[in-house]
């Protein structure tokens, strides 16, 4: 099977959620098939994370139009110009690949397939959307305070909608990594077929260590650049936190995550962290008694949840941060959504050190079980066959693989 793979992002790290995906499922998949890729970058390129595909081209990030200010949240609703057009990357598909090279096209992200010229309208696309970014946005929405940024939220939500609703129409198939996902998407654009494919995680790198654990400490990890990811931090700090230093004023918090912002800055003091981008969020994780996993919004798998899983952490998460995951309340995970409810778990875990080991255990079981990367790379292999299939018969997947 021939494959282009197109990717909004030069595929360089495993830090990234969808670059980890893509990389992962790349390594198992490129062994029996031909990908080739296609990556916005303006940086130097890493030879070591090219190994998985066949043939790699780079081209220029087009670059949005920004409104300044305050005018943001008012301009920009256009569809067309969410997702900038890139002149490189038509002339590149134009010009220099020929559409009968392959079988299908592969969009991680699902963020470049309505530039494909006409020429390209026979091969079928597999449309990775990853997340339901639909459902992100409304939980977003409610989460959000403030007129400026409801305002600013309400207008992703409109062009997520219309977007999923019109333009993934050219979409064969579209693919997320959970069934709440799956369910949002279908609302949406219900003539468009769905399929779950979760993400895995790498057992062997995100492991169990003898590293010595500061008595007192929680972590949160995850990009502090992403909305439901600043939200979170800010409501574990100030909210959550404040009824654990009531009974353990001892205990601190270690904030892991490139681009915090100026809001996330500001939540430093002695007994809380913020470490910004680091080159392994593992030590960070290996050191904390309990991870705290606080998101209000967002969706998909949580890749932060299965590493800490995988490293045999005791994890205390929200509904929201473990939707789609296989959870067994108070064997697995601890799910407490309240403020105070999500305290209560932390100061018992802290107190307890055996039920923190024997959480963490299940966690490390649950993940050898149920997510390992070459299983989620089978699954995924199926579906970009039958896509490819269907596309050779002239029809179109009809449903879940």
């Amino acid at each position: 099977m021939r494959v282009l793979v197109l990717c909004d992002r030069y595929p360089d790290s495993y830090q990234d959620g969808l670059l980890l995906r893509v990389l992962h499922l790349a390594r198992w998949i490129g062994v029996r098939h031909d990908l080739d890729l296609i990556a916005y970058h303006d940086g130097e390129r890493s030879p070591e994370h090219e190994e998985f595909f066949r043939r790699v081209w780079t081209v220029p990030r087009p670059r949005a139009k920004a409104a300044p200010g305050w005018l943001a949240p008012f301009t920009g609703w256009a569809v067309r110009d969410f997702y900038p057009p890139s002149v490189e990357l038509c002339d590149l598909l134009e010009c220099e690949l020929r559409a009968d090279e392959y079988d299908l096209v592969w969009d991680a992200g699902a963020s470049i397939f309505q530039q494909l010229p006409s020429g390209w309208d026979h091969v079928p696309v597999v449309a990775d959307l990853v997340d339901d970014m639909v459902l992100t946005s409304r939980r977003a929405l409610l989460a959000t305070k403030g007129f400026s940024a409801r305002l600013r939220q309400l207008k992703y939500l409109s062009l997520y909608y219309r977007f999923e609703r019109y333009v993934m129409r050219r979409a064969a198939v579209c693919v997320v990594v959970s069934e709440e996902d799956a369910e949002s998407f279908r609302r949406v654009s219900p003539t468009v077929p769905v399929s779950v494919v979760q993400n895995g995680v790498d057992l062997d790198y995100f492991a169990p260590s003898d590293r010595p654990q500061i008595p007192g400490r929680l972590v949160f990890e995850g990009s502090m650049a992403f909305g439901p990811n600043q939200l979170a931090a800010i409501h574990l700090v100030t909210e959550v936190m404040p009824l654990v230093w009531a009974q353990r004023p001892d205990a601190t918090v270690t904030l892991v995550g490139r681009d915090p912002s100026a809001e996330i800055l500001a939540l430093r003091s002695d007994r809380v962290q913020v470490t910004g981008s680091v080159p392994d969020v593992r030590p960070y994780v290996q050191e904390a008694e309990v991870f705290v996993c606080p998101l209000l919004s967002g969706a998909g798998i949580k890749n932060k949840l299965l590493q800490a899983w995988a490293m045999g952490k005791a994890v205390v998460a929200t509904t929201v941060s473990v939707g789609g995951l296989k959870v067994l309340q108070g064997r697995n995970v601890i799910v407490a959504n309240a403020a105070r409810e999500m305290a209560d778990a932390v100061l018992d875990l802290l107190a307890n050190p055996l039920k923190r080991q024997l959480l963490g255990d299940e966690g490390r079981q649950t993940v050898a079980a149920e997510y390992s990367w070459a299983g989620r790379a089978a699954s995924f292999e199926g579906l970009l066959m039958q896509a490819a299939n269907a596309g050779q018969a002239g029809g179109r997947l009809t449903g879940k693989v």
